[in-house]
C-alpha cells in the first residue's frame, strides 16, 4: 500500500461522507483490510486522530520531548502508557499501534527510564510488552537496556513485568537465539537463586525458561532449541532442584507444578536424568505427588517422570522408589480428565519400554483394567487412543504372559473399534493386537514394481 494513496483515500472519505479524521481513518483501514492490502509502512497522523490509542501516543511523544519531567507530567505519562497497554491487548489495537509508530515512540522512553520510579517503570514495561505481538523484533540498544535492567532489578513489580516482556519477545526464533548468545540462562539462574522464596517470580521465570525452549521455527533457517535445552539443563537444573528441596516450596502446588513442567522441558539428556536422581529429585517428586492431589500438579509430574524415564537406570529407580502404585492411584482418581490420561499413557509407554520389571509390577497392580477403562472413557479422542495402544504394546511386548490381563477385559473389541474409527491410529492399534498375540493384517507400507532390477 502506497502512503500517498492511503492519505488520499482517507481525505476522500472525509470529504464524501463528512467524517472526522478518526472516523475516516477507521473506515479506510477497514476497507483496505477487507481487500487484503498490505499496509506495512503506512503511517497515520496521530496529531489529528482523536481515538484513545493514537491520542495517547501523541501525548507520549510530546512528553518525551519535554526536557524536565515534574510529577504531574510523570502521572500523565503513566496514564497514557496504561491506555497503550489496554488497547494493544487487542488485535485491532496492535494493528493501529503499528500504523501510529507506537514502537518507536514508546521505545524512546528507554533513554529516560532512570527518571521514572519503580511503579512508573513497571507500567512502562507493561505498555512496551503490549506492543510486541505479531512478530515485532527488538534488537540493538533497546534490547541491551532491557537485558541490563533484568540483571539489576530487585523490585518485584518491575522484575515481573520484565520477565513477561522477555517471554513475549521469545516468541521469535531469532530473539531466542539472540538471548541465548547474551546469556539469558545465567541471568535466570541468578534470578531464581535471589528470589527463592518469591512464588510469583519463580513462576514467571519458569514460564520464560519454557518460552525460550520452543521448537518452532518462525523466522530463522533452523531452530536451536536443542542446544538451548542442553545449556539450560547445565545452568538451571541445580537451581530448580534446590527449589524443590525447600519444604515451603513443595507445599505450594502452583509453584511446584511450574517447576515440574520446566524440568520436564529441560531434561533432554541422560546425564540430566541421572543428575536429577542423584540429587534426590525422585523422592521430592514423590513427596509432592503425595501432598497434592490436583490434576494440574499430577499432569506436570507425569510429564517430568516421562522425561526421566528416558534413561534406563532412572527408569528402574522410578519403580524402586515406589511410583507405580502412585501412578495408578492418580490415574484412577482423574480418569475422566482427558489430558491427564494422555500424559499417563505417554508415561506408561516410556516406563515400560525395554523394562519387563516395570511392566510386570504395573500389571500386578491392575494397570490393565485402568488402561481399558480410560480407553472406554475417552473413546472419542484419537490422540488418547493412539497413546493407549502404544502403552499396551510396550507392556506386553517383552512379557507376553501379561497379555491375558488385557484380554480378560475385552481389549480386543476396543482396539478393533479404534482401527475402524481412526485411520491415524491403525499402526499403533494393530501393533498392540499383534503383541497381545491376536491375529492382525498389516498393510504393506511400500511395494516396489520389480522393474529395472538386475542381478
Amino acid at each position: 500500500m502506497d502512503q500517498k494513496a492511503f492519505d488520499e483515500a482517507v481525505n476522500e472519505t472525509m470529504d464524501l461522507l463528512d467524517m472526522s479524521y478518526s472516523e475516516a481513518l477507521k473506515d479506510t483501514i477497514s476497507q483496505f483490510q477487507q481487500m487484503g492490502m498490505d499496509m506495512t509502512g503506512i503511517k497515520i497522523n496521530i496529531e489529528k486522530a482523536t481515538d484513545p490509542l493514537p491520542s495517547a501516543l501523541f501525548k507520549l511523544k510530546t512528553y518525551y520531548e519535554t526536557s524536565l519531567w515534574d510529577e504531574s507530567i510523570k502521572e500523565q505519562i503513566v496514564s497514557n502508557l496504561s491506555i497503550v497497554e489496554k488497547h494493544c491487548k487487542t488485535q485491532d489495537g496492535r494493528h493501529l499501534s503499528k500504523l501510529s509508530g507506537a514502537y518507536n515512540i514508546v521505545c524512546g522512553y528507554l533513554e529516560r527510564l532512570t527518571e521514572l520510579n519503580v511503579d512508573q517503570k513497571a507500567q512502562f514495561i507493561k505498555a512496551f510488552d503490549s506492543l510486541l505481538g505479531g512478530g515485532q523484533v527488538v534488537y540493538g540498544k533497546a534490547l541491551d537496556i532491557m537485558v541490563e535492567l533484568l540483571k539489576s532489578t530487585k523490585d518485584e513489580k518491575v522484575l515481573l513485568a520484565l520477565l513477561s516482556w522477555f517471554k513475549t519477545i521469545s516468541e521469535l526464533e531469532d530473539e531466542r537465539e539472540e538471548l541465548r548468545i547474551i546469556g539469558i540462562g545465567n541471568i535466570m539462574k541468578d534470578i531464581l537463586q535471589s528470589n527463592s522464596s518469591n512464588e510469583a517470580v519463580i513462576i514467571a521465570t519458569c514460564q520464560l525458561i519454557r518460552a525460550q525452549l520452543r521448537e518452532d521455527n518462525c523466522s530463522g533457517d533452523f531452530s536451536n532449541a536443542g542446544e538451548r535445552s542442553r545449556l539450560f539443563g547445565c545452568e538451571l537444573l541445580l537451581p530448580l532442584l534446590q527449589l524443590l528441596n525447600d519444604d515451603q516450596i513443595i507445599e505450594l502446588e502452583e509453584v511446584t507444578s511450574e517447576i515440574f513442567f520446566t524440568l520436564a522441558t529441560i531434561i533432554v539428556r541422560f546425564e540430566f536424568c541421572r543428575k536429577f536422581n542423584e540429587c534426590g529429585g525422585l523422592l521430592r517428586l514423590k513427596l509432592a505427588m503425595e501432598r497434592h492431589c490436583t490434576m494440574r500438579l499430577n499432569c506436570q509430574a507425569f510429564k517430568l517422570l516421562k522425561s526421566l524415564a528416558g534413561d534406563d537406570i532412572v527408569k528402574d529407580d522410578i519403580r524402586k522408589v515406589g511410583f507405580c502404585p502412585l501412578i495408578l492411584s492418580v490415574l484412577q482418581r482423574h480418569i475422566n480428565n482427558k489430558q491427564l490420561c494422555i500424559d499417563a499413557m505417554k508415561l506408561l509407554t516410556a516406563l515400560t519400554l525395554r523394562s519387563p520389571q516395570n511392566s510386570a509390577e504395573l500389571t500386578q497392580l491392575g494397570i490393565a483394567e485402568l488402561i481399558v477403562q480410560a480407553m472406554k472413557v475417552h473413546s472419542n479422542d484419537d490422540k488418547h487412543q493412539k497413546h493407549a495402544c502404544t502403552a499396551v504394546r510396550n507392556i506386553v511386548s517383552r512379557n507376553r504372559e501379561l497379555a491375558s490381563e488385557f484380554l480378560a477385559h475385552n481389549i480386543e473389541s476396543i482396539i478393533e473399534k479404534i482401527i475402524s474409527q481412526y485411520k491415524n491410529c491403525e499402526f499403533e492399534a494393530k501393533s498392540a493386537l499383534r503383541d497381545l498375540g491376536l491375529d492382525v493384517n498389516f498393510k504393506e507400507q511400500w511395494t516396489g514394481t520389480g522393474q529395472n532390477l538386475s542381478s
